[in-house]
Order: structure tokens, then sequence, then C-alpha cells
């Protein structure tokens, strides 16, 4: 049965030149999106795989609506950041710090979205001292931690994790060839991930392609090449030189019951393994809710009351709808 059709405004920044590029210490090139509110608290969101900075566009109408700064950088070697190899998870917070030093920005809370969640707990676990919180919307947990995951892992539609148990090498040489396909038929791509999801996820891709946005999105990571994307997808599938309970912030976590690619055990997983989680299973949702004014809606109004106390909100101009 098809979903009701929602009513949902997609509210995209009108100019998508607002993107910056910061100088690392190592002399690598950083590129991020800066959208929102540019006063607001900063939320730093790491995007899915694939995704880019561009996906900071999805949220900026109704961060700025909220009070919320969005700060979206894209991963080494994914479109407009330079490549590091041989890296692991925690190098990523040593590019968010730096990133926040830059900005002069002493706070912040993550945001990680399907492959940006494992970005979010290596934040909590590094940077933990300067975040208020961490937040993973459909997210991976920590494999080296999970015990029996070979059948959960086989389940899912994507067989990324079960290749990379299996040999990294071939990981990398699917990768490559997926990468490759997608990238030069982008039609087909687009067919087939909508062939894939929930009959509401696919209401909501139908949604949000209307711009042309989700699909520059895409080819925006897929035009890096196989290398990065599966470099970047490793560092997540590997060990992550630290356990769940050593993340000491809190962490929300959010999964949809119909979600093809993330089971809800991932989630129960997160929730039963880090010191302080708070999970919210929603049964009807796939993958793709993050990308809907309702639950960014829902999402911003209840972190703008857990911050409020902290004092380091200033509150939302009432700006009307945002273009």
């Amino acid at each position: 049965m098809k979903p009701a059709r929602q009513t949902e405004t997609w509210i995209i920044a009108a100019n998508r030149d607002q993107e910056r590029h910061l100088t690392l210490s190592d002399g690598r090139q950083l590129a991020y999106t800066d959208l929102g509110d540019p006063a607001g608290y900063p939320l730093v969101f790491g995007h899915g795989m694939p995704g880019s900075r561009l996906e900071g566009h999805f949220f900026h109408g109704r961060a700025m609506s909220h009070g919320f700064r969005i700060l979206t950088p894209d991963r080494p070697g994914i479109d407009k950041s330079a490549f590091r190899s041989r890296r692991t998870l925690l190098d990523y917070p040593d590019d968010i710090g730096q990133l926040m030093d830059a900005l002069g920005l002493d706070r912040f809370c993550h945001i990680g979205w399907s492959s940006g969640s494992s970005r979010t707990l290596a934040c909590g676990y590094a940077l933990g001292s300067r975040m208020d919180l961490g937040i993973c919307l459909s997210g991976y947990t920590h494999f080296a931690e999970y015990e029996g995951a070979h059948p959960l892992l086989a389940a899912t539609r994507w067989p990324g994790p079960m290749l990379a148990r299996h040999s990294k090498l071939l990981f990398r040489v699917v990768a490559g060839i997926v990468t490759r396909l997608s990238r030069h038929y982008p039609g087909l791509y687009l067919r087939q991930a909508k062939q894939l999801i929930s009959d509401e996820d696919q209401y909501i891709l139908s949604t949000c392609s209307s711009d042309g946005l989700f699909k520059q999105d895409q080819l925006a990571c897929l035009n890096s090449g196989g290398r990065a994307i599966a470099t970047d997808l490793l560092t997540e599938l590997e060990d992550w030189q630290f356990r769940l309970k050593e993340v000491h912030i809190p962490i929300w976590i959010y999964q949809g019951g119909k979600d093809p690619f993330i089971p809800v055990d991932y989630a129960n997983h997160l929730a039963s393994h880090l010191r302080d989680a708070d999970l919210t299973l929603m049964p009807d949702a796939g993958h793709l809710y993050p990308l809907t004014e309702t639950f960014q809606d829902i999402l911003f109004t209840r972190l703008r009351q857990h911050l409020q106390p902290s004092g380091n909100l200033h509150a939302p101009e009432n700006r009307g709808n945002v273009g």
C-alpha cells in the first residue's frame, strides 16, 4: 500500500555557493558548506555515503528557522576535500577539531546520517569535552563489538560489511566497479536505488529529487572515484580503535523500522553498549526520513530544549519561509 502523500516543503538555500575551504595542518584542503543561521548554535553534519557537503542544503531552511548553523564537510577524497590514504575513523575528529578552531567555535553537536553516524561516535570519543550531544540517524554499529553479526550483515541490501570482512581487496574492487557504473549511468543508479527502498522513502526521494539537488549530491560523491569511496567506507567497517562504552557524552539514536540498509538491531546494539544512549525507533520510517521537514522540526525542537539550559542558544528570528 502506498503511503499517504505528505505536505513537505523543501526549502533549499537559494545560493548554493555558500561553500568554504580550510587548509588543514597537513596541507590538505577541507571543503564544507556553512548553512542555516550564521549566528546559530553550530551543528556539524556528517553526510551519508554516497553523499557530500551538499546534504547541508537539505537542512538549511529548518535549521535557519530553529536557530542552528549547519556545517557539512566533505570527508577526505570526497568531491572537493583532498584525499588522505591510510586513515582511520579517529582521523575524522581531528579534522573537525581543526575546523571548529578555525571558526572560533568552542561547543558543538555532531549529527551523522548513515555512514556519518560512525563519525558522530568518533567525535563523541575524541572531542567529547567540546560536544554537548551526538546524534546518530540510521547508522552502523561497531562491528568489532558486534557478536553474531554475519547473519544480519548478509540480510541487508547493502553487502559492503560482508565484503569488507571477507576481503578488503575485493571490497575495493567491487566499490570501484559500482562507482564507475553509477557515475556513467546515473539514471540507472537512481532507478536501482528507488527499487531498494520503502514506499515512504520512494515518495521522499521523488520529492527531494525535484530540483536536482539529490542527484547533484550523489554525483558529487560518485565522481570522486572508487578509491575515495572505498577508503571512506572502510574506516567505519574496520575496528574503530575505541569501544562504544568509551563515548561519554549523550547520544541520541534514531532508527526506521523499514530501513533496508540498516537493521534495527544495529540501533539496539548501539543503545545497549553506549554509556548514555537514547533510542527512538520509528516503525514506519525507512532510511530517508532525515530529509523531511517534519522530522527536522521534531529533531531541532527537541535539540533546542536539550541545549537551552546551557545558555549557548540565542532565540531564532521569525524569518518565515527561507529561500
